[in-house]
């Protein structure tokens, strides 16, 4: 392998401890444009809850690479045929892949993303829904087209023939159409676009360990080791060879991780209860919202990448310092909305036309809103959206017939289980009108 590949310094990581950085990788991570994910918090405002919470996506991002190695490495390594070259470019990819999955993403919260420009604005007039605000995936995609960190890219991987159009297909396409990502006449990028965002992806395996390390808590941490023990990769129909014409490959899992995989889905469905759901951090998320729907266009981030690489947590603050709007000074002077009441129930959300004529009643202006921790986004998709399953490798069938393949939601009812999502109703209001709105809620549950 060429130069790109070869070891040029080694970060010290306190969840997975030395990750090692080769020399193309370096190249693209010292680019401004990610290293702008320093200046990034990965919580938001989880900081405001769990103050260890201040840490950022650069080392999310590098945490995710070194996973996605060591996921594809395991997983392509039972593609039998295979030669050393081919496996090695594709794990080079996915490490990309997964090192760049958030370059594009705004800082502060998820909520700011209502700041980005038109895709029209952001990508041009020739998109699907122009008009339609622009996601963080969107602006990554626009960094793998046209900014000097896919320069970077291109050429310090032209040793092994990989692009930046590589790593944005991976990332933002969910069938990867490229023929550089075709092996022995096996397509790949389905696979390589799992690790990356699928049900078992390398995204959620580092942010659940280390928003779990940083916070304090214990509910995202799961066997990382076992999980990726038993990967592997399968082409149609589950055979391991190299395929025939039009093959693709997905990632499986061995059944004796599935145990270890439902308690990964498990622990990611905590987490959003008890960390990214926090009503404190959800009041500081829907004060900001309402602060942008105050000032508009003024706090809009730029289309322009030159200009986008300077947005980070500290920009967005200094614009909230600056502001007089009386929604920036509340979180600014860390006043923001206060929770009265959560409905849980069918019981409890029934009441919540009456809570609304109560508080309206005392002059009490109230904000709603809704938590709604998922499980598996895959589980609750009509079925002719899961075009690419996880795959479960049974090694012990019954009647004693050969390894049997079959797709997750077939061995375990943990989907079931959990198909009625959890919906947590929340009224917030402003904190000085708390004990005024508390004793409004008191004539409701005593009537």
């Amino acid at each position: 392998m060429g130069d790109s590949q070869r070891q040029a310094i080694e970060l010290r990581d306190p969840v997975h401890g030395a990750i090692a950085v080769r020399a193309g990788e370096l190249s693209v991570i010292d680019t401004p444009l990610f290293q702008r994910l320093r200046g990034v918090r990965q919580l938001g405002f989880g900081e405001t809850v769990f103050p260890g919470a201040v840490h950022h996506r650069y080392i999310h991002s590098i945490g995710a690479m070194h996973l996605a190695g060591e996921v594809a490495t395991k997983a392509l390594s039972t593609i039998a045929g295979m030669s050393v070259t081919a496996r090695a470019r594709l794990v080079q990819v996915a490490r990309l892949a997964a090192l760049l999955h958030d370059v594009g993403h705004p800082p502060l919260s998820h909520a700011a993303e209502s700041l980005l420009p038109t895709r029209r604005e952001l990508l041009g007039a020739d998109v699907s829904e122009p008009d339609e605000r622009a996601s963080h995936e969107d602006v990554t995609e626009l960094v793998l087209t046209t900014s000097d960190l896919a320069h970077s890219l291109d050429e310090a991987f032209r040793d092994v023939a990989i692009t930046a159009a590589d790593i944005r297909a991976v990332i933002v396409q969910k069938r990867p159409g490229r023929a550089s990502l075709v092996e022995g006449g096996v397509d790949f990028g389905p696979l390589l676009h799992q690790l990356v965002s699928g049900e078992l992806d390398v995204d959620r395996m580092d942010y659940l360990l280390r928003d779990s390390y940083f916070t304090g808590v214990r509910y995202g941490t799961y066997d990382r080791e076992w999980l990726v023990s038993n990967v592997s990769a399968l082409t149609d129909g589950g055979g391991g060879g190299s395929g025939g014409e039009g093959a693709i490959a997905r990632l499986a899992v061995d059944i004796r991780a599935l145990p270890t995989f439902e308690h990964f889905l498990l622990a990611r469905y905590h987490m959003f209860q008890m960390v990214y759901y926090h009503p404190i951090s959800d009041a500081y998320d829907a004060t900001l919202r309402r602060w942008l729907a105050s000032v508009g266009p003024e706090a809009r981030f730029p289309a322009a990448l030159s200009e986008f690489v300077k947005c980070t947590d500290a920009w967005l603050r200094t614009r909230l310092e600056a502001s007089d709007d009386p929604w920036a000074r509340r979180i600014v002077e860390r006043r923001p909305y206060a929770l009265v009441a959560e409905l849980r129930t069918d019981g409890d959300r029934a009441m919540k036309p009456a809570i609304s004529d109560a508080l309206a009643q005392a002059g009490v202006e109230a904000h709603w809103h809704t938590a709604r921790p998922v499980l598996s986004r895959y589980a609750r998709s009509p079925a002719e959206q899961r075009v690419d399953p996880l795959m479960i490798v049974d090694h012990r069938p019954p009647f004693g017939r050969g390894p049997r393949v079959v797709r997750i939601e077939e061995v375990t009812d943990l989907f079931d289980r959990y198909e009625r999502a959890m919906r947590i109703e929340r009224v917030y209001v402003l904190p000085e009108e708390k004990a005024k709105a508390r004793a409004a809620l008191g004539t409701v549950s005593a009537s």
